[in-house]
Order: C-alpha cells, then sequence, then structure tokens
C-alpha cells in the first residue's frame, strides 16, 4: 500500500510536470484527486489547494490534537474511514 508520502510525490510531480493537470488540481481538486488516483472524496470534506508563489507562502499546521464533541463521538461508534488513501 502506498503511503501518503508517496502519493503526494507522485501528485506534486505530476503537478510539476503537467501544467493541466495542475490548472485542474487548482480549480477542481476533488475531480483531480479522482483522476490521479481513483479515489471518491466525500462533498462535506474540504480540500484547498495553494500555489506559492515569491510573494506567498503557505504554512500548514497540523490537526489540532483537541476533538470535538461531534469526532468523539464518531469515534466512539467508529467509521469507515474514507481518506485511509492519504494515510
Amino acid at each position: 500500500m502506498e503511503t501518503r508520502e508517496d502519493m503526494l510525490e507522485k501528485l506534486l510531480a505530476r503537478a510539476g510536470n503537467d501544467e493541466d493537470f495542475r490548472g485542474r488540481l487548482v480549480a477542481n481538486p476533488r475531480s483531480a484527486l479522482k483522476e490521479a488516483f481513483d479515489v471518491e472524496i466525500p462533498d462535506d470534506f474540504n480540500i484547498l489547494v495553494h500555489e506559492d508563489d515569491a510573494r506567498t507562502a503557505h504554512l500548514v499546521l497540523p490537526a489540532s490534537a483537541a476533538l470535538t464533541d461531534a469526532q468523539l463521538q464518531q469515534a466512539a461508534g467508529g467509521s469507515d474511514d474514507w481518506c485511509a488513501w492519504w494515510y
């Protein structure tokens, strides 16, 4: 099974070498990820794609360790983790 890092490396390489794919990834990441990895991403999961440039850098923080009540309830009941492909 590919790791998250393996898939991210492939995604970045493709976006770096294929301007059409890069444009689709920025415009519609859900569709581009479907194309690249054949995965369906639920509508209630947000995906944001940002491009760095000479005057902008993006800092991505890891998820907070604090869980919301809804997350605790879901964890207690179990769930089908759709994004297991990403981890």
